[in-house]
C-alpha cells in the first residue's frame, strides 16, 4: 500500500512539473514572439525615425523650452550668470561639464546601469517588459532607457500603448545615431522633471538647495536624482521622508555599481539635507537692466538677424540662449543702494515724491554698465524705465553738445575767449539768465561754469541752429529731436520739442572722454545658443562726432563747471578729474547733472513724471545722486586716481585773463582783496583783447547773488526767470561750490 501511495505520489509530482515546464515554454514562446514583433517593429520604425529625430533634435540639441540665461564678464575674465529669462517653466540649462560626476552616476544607476552598452534600448529589460505586458497586462518603467526616457521627455507622448512604446525605442535608436553617450546624458539631465515647476537638475539645485548644480553633494544629488521617478511622491518638500528613502535607494545603488564606495555611501546616507525652497530666482522681478537689454535682444533679432516677432519672442524666453551682457554688478549695485534709500531725496511737501532716474556708461566701449528707472524697489517687469523711455527737457545741460563741443569743433569761440553777457534779442525773443543779471564781458569757461543763457545764445547763433542740430543727429546718436527744434532757443536752452533721453544725454557725453567718438551705447556683446553657437555679434556704430583736441578741451571746461561752477554738488574726493554739466529747465521742473570722471560717464535726472516744479529742493539732487552713486564705485572697484588727459590747445595762444572783467589781467588784479583774479587760458590770437583790466574792478561792478543754478525755457517758450530767494540756505552755497 505505502508502495503504491508513493508511486501516486511520484506520478502526479511529476504531472504538475510538465504542466509547469508547459506553461513556462508558453510564457516564453510569447514573450519571445512579443519581443521579436517588438524588435521587428522597431527595426522596421528605425528606417523610417530620420524626419521625426530630426523634429525632436533641434539645429542645437533639442526643441525643449529652456531659460535664456544673461550673463556678465567679471574682473577675471570669468562668464558669470547674472538673470535667468523665464516664461512659463524653470528650466535652465547645464552644460556637461559643470554637472558633477556623482549626478551623472546617480542617474545611470538608478534609470538605466547599462546605458553606456546598450544603443538606444535594452534588450534584457524590453523583454522584460514585453512579459509583464503580454501575461501580467501591466506596464512597468523599468523598460525605458535614459534614451526613452529623453525621447518622451522631447515629443511629451505619454500613452501607455504598444505602438507608441516601438516608436519610442525606434527613435532612441535614431537619437543614439545623432549624438553621443554624453551628449544624450546631457539633454537628459536637462529635461526631466523635478517638481516645482523645474525642469532639469540645475534648476531643482537652485530650488531644492539654493545651489549652483556644479556645488551639488553625493547626498543631494541622490535626493535630486531620485525625484523624477514620481516627483509628486518624492517631493523634498512636501514628502521629505519618501525622498529620503528614495535618495537611500539611489545611493546603495551607486554603492552596488561601484560608482561610490562604502565610506562616501555611508556618509551620504548620513548628511542632513537642508531644503530650502528657493523661489527667489524664479519669482523675483527683473532689474531695469535686463528690461533693456530684453528690448535691445528682440529688436536685434528682428532686424539685425531676420527672424519675425513670434520667432524673436520664443528664442529669447525659451530658446535657452545666452546673452552677454555689459552690466557691472559693483556699478548696478551702487546704484541701487543710493535710488533703494529714502534718504537720497528730500522728501516734497506733498504725498507723491518725485521721481528720478540714471545710466552709467563705460565712454570707451559704449557699454552700458548699469540703469535705475526710478526710485525704491522695482515691483513688476517691463515696466516704465525713465533711463530710456521717458524723454524730458535737458534744460542747460544740452549747451555742451549743442552748443560749445560744436563752437570749439569749428573754431567758433576758445576756453578764454571773451563774450559780453548783455541783454541781447532774437526776433522778439529775449533770452534770460537765471538772476535776471548780466555780468558785461566775461570768458566762454566762466560763461559755461555759470550757465549764462545769453552767451550760449549768442555763441549758438555763430555756430548755426542748422550745424548744431547736425551734430545731435548725425554724431551724437539723438533720435528724439525735430525739425522744429532747430531753433536758438531749444537748442541753446534745451526748450525741445520732444525732450531727450537719459540714455541719449550719457553717450553724447561718453564722446568727450572717448577723445571725441561717439559709440552707439548697448546692454550686450553677443548672442549664443546653449551650447556656444554665435547667432548674432553687436554692430556698435562708431562716429568721429568731435575731434581730439575738441574733446579735451571740453573736458577742460566741464571741469570748471564742477570746481567753481554750478556743478559743485558733485564732487567728491579720490584724485580723479570730475566733469560735468547741470541742467534746469523753466521752473524747476527738470533737474540734470550729466557728469565724467575718467572712467564712467553718468547722467541723473529728477523730476515728477506730470512735470511739476521741485522748488522744495535746496541744491542740485541730480549732483547729490550722482555723487553718493560714483564716490561709492571708485571706491568699491579701488580705481586708482586718474586725470583726463590734457588737450594740445595749439591753435590758441595762452593769455593771462581777469576772470572778472575779461580783459587782458594787470598786475594790480593779484592784489585783489579777495584773491588773485588772473586766470590763464587760451584765445585766439585773432580776438585777443585790446584792453587792460583797471583795478580796483569789484568796486566798479553791482555786487551778484550766489550762483544756484540755471533755469531754461519748456519748448522754446519765452521765459520771466524768477529772482533767487533773498536768505540762502547754506546747502545751496556748498551744493554749488560756492
Amino acid at each position: 500500500m505505502r508502495i503504491l501511495l508513493k508511486g501516486s505520489e511520484n506520478l502526479m509530482a511529476t504531472k504538475k512539473s510538465n504542466k509547469k515546464w508547459v506553461s513556462f515554454l508558453k510564457i516564453f514562446l510569447l514573450s519571445f514572439i512579443g519581443t521579436a514583433i517588438a524588435v521587428l517593429g522597431i527595426t522596421t520604425g528605425v528606417l523610417f525615425a530620420t524626419a521625426d529625430v530630426d523634429a525632436i533634435l533641434g539645429e542645437d540639441g533639442a526643441s525643449m523650452d529652456f531659460a535664456s540665461v544673461v550673463y556678465y564678464i567679471d574682473q577675471q575674465g570669468n562668464e558669470v550668470e547674472y538673470e535667468n529669462l523665464y516664461q512659463d517653466e524653470n528650466r535652465v540649462w547645464a552644460d556637461f561639464a559643470n554637472i558633477p560626476q556623482h549626478v551623472k552616476d546617480a542617474a545611470i544607476a538608478i534609470e538605466d546601469e547599462r546605458f553606456y552598452k546598450h544603443s538606444g534600448f535594452d534588450l534584457k529589460s524590453t523583454a522584460y517588459a514585453t512579459f509583464n505586458y503580454l501575461i501580467r497586462g501591466s506596464s512597468d518603467r523599468g523598460a525605458s532607457t535614459i534614451t526613452q526616457q529623453l525621447v518622451k521627455n522631447l515629443t511629451g507622448e505619454k500613452e501607455k500603448k504598444a505602438t507608441r512604446k516601438i516608436k519610442e525605442i525606434a527613435l532612441a535608436i535614431g537619437v543614439e545615431k545623432r549624438l553621443s553617450k554624453d551628449e544624450i546624458l546631457e539633454l537628459y539631465l536637462n529635461s526631466i522633471y523635478l517638481g516645482h515647476r523645474c525642469n532639469g537638475v540645475a534648476s531643482a539645485a537652485h530650488y531644492y538647495f539654493g545651489k549652483d548644480i556644479s556645488e551639488i553633494t553625493v547626498a543631494e544629488g541622490a535626493a535630486i536624482v531620485g525625484i523624477t521617478q514620481y516627483p509628486s511622491l518624492y517631493d523634498p518638500i512636501a514628502n521629505p521622508e519618501k525622498n529620503k528613502e528614495k535618495q537611500e535607494t539611489v545611493l546603495y545603488k551607486m554603492n552596488q555599481l561601484g560608482y561610490i564606495d562604502d565610506k562616501t555611501y555611508e556618509e551620504a546616507k548620513a548628511e542632513k539635507l537642508v531644503f530650502v525652497a528657493d523661489t527667489s530666482e524664479f519669482a523675483s522681478v527683473q532689474s531695469y537692466f535686463v528690461d533693456q537689454l530684453i528690448a535691445e535682444v528682440l529688436n536685434d533679432l528682428q532686424e539685425k538677424c531676420g527672424y519675425t516677432e513670434a520667432v524673436a519672442n520664443k528664442m529669447l524666453f525659451t530658446g535657452g540662449l545666452k546673452i552677454y551682457s555689459t552690466i557691472d554688478p559693483v556699478v548696478q549695485r551702487n546704484m541701487d543702494i543710493v535710488y533703494k534709500d529714502q534718504n537720497t531725496f528730500q522728501k516734497a511737501p506733498k504725498e507723491e515724491q518725485p521721481e528720478s532716474c540714471m545710466t552709467i556708461i563705460d565712454p570707451y566701449t559704449g557699454q552700458i554698465k548699469g540703469v535705475v528707472g526710478g526710485r525704491g524697489q522695482k515691483t513688476a517687469d517691463r515696466v516704465l524705465n525713465r533711463a530710456f523711455q521717458a524723454p524730458r527737457q535737458p534744460g542747460s545741460s544740452i549747451k555742451p553738445i549743442a552748443v560749445y563741443g560744436p563752437a570749439i569743433d569749428t573754431n567758433v569761440t576758445a576756453p578764454g575767449q571773451i563774450w559780453e553777457d548783455q541783454q541781447v534779442t532774437y526776433n522778439g525773443w529775449t533770452p534770460k539768465n537765471y538772476d535776471g543779471k548780466f555780468k558785461g564781458p566775461v570768458s566762454l569757461r566762466y560763461a559755461i561754469s555759470q550757465s549764462l543763457n545769453t552767451i550760449a545764445v549768442q555763441v549758438l547763433e555763430e555756430v548755426g541752429t542748422r550745424v548744431s542740430y547736425n551734430y545731435m543727429t548725425n554724431k551724437l546718436g539723438f533720435t528724439t529731436l525735430t525739425e522744429a527744434d532747430i531753433n536758438l532757443a531749444s537748442l541753446a536752452l534745451g526748450g525741445l520739442t520732444n525732450g531727450v533721453t537719459n540714455l541719449e544725454m550719457t553717450a553724447a557725453y561718453s564722446s568727450f572722454v572717448n577723445d571725441g567718438v561717439y559709440i552707439e551705447p548697448t546692454t550686450y556683446t553677443k548672442i549664443t545658443t546653449h551650447s556656444g553657437k554665435l547667432i548674432y555679434e553687436k554692430e556698435q556704430k562708431k562716429t568721429m562726432a568731435f575731434s581730439k583736441d575738441t574733446a579735451r578741451t571740453m573736458l577742460n571746461l566741464l571741469q570748471s563747471a564742477v570746481s567753481t561752477g554750478t556743478g559743485g554738488g558733485a564732487s567728491f574726493s579720490g584724485g580723479y578729474s570730475i566733469a560735468g554739466k547741470t541742467g534746469t529747465t523753466d521752473n524747476d521742473k527738470d533737474r540734470w547733472f550729466v557728469g565724467m570722471t575718467p572712467y564712467y560717464v553718468g547722467a541723473v535726472w529728477t523730476g515728477y513724471d506730470q512735470p511739476e516744479s521741485l522748488y522744495f529742493f535746496s541744491g542740485n539732487p541730480s549732483a547729490k545722486v550722482w555723487r553718493l552713486v560714483m564716490s561709492g564705485i571708485h571706491s568699491d572697484k579701488n580705481l586708482p586716481s586718474k586725470t583726463f588727459p590734457s588737450a594740445s590747445m595749439s591753435k590758441y595762444t595762452s593769455a593771462d585773463i581777469c576772470k572778472t572783467s575779461g580783459l587782458l589781467a594787470s598786475e594790480q588784479c593779484a592784489l585783489d582783496p579777495e584773491g588773485s583774479t588772473i586766470v590763464s587760458d587760451y584765445i585766439f590770437a585773432s580776438k585777443m583783447p585790446s584792453a587792460f583790466c583797471q583795478f580796483p574792478h569789484l568796486a566798479e561792478q553791482e555786487e551778484q547773488p550766489p550762483v544756484l543754478d540755471e533755469q531754461v525755457p519748456e519748448n522754446g517758450q519765452t521765459q520771466n526767470p524768477a529772482s533767487p530767494p533773498a536768505d540762502i540756505d547754506p546747502d545751496i552755497l556748498s551744493e554749488n561750490g560756492l
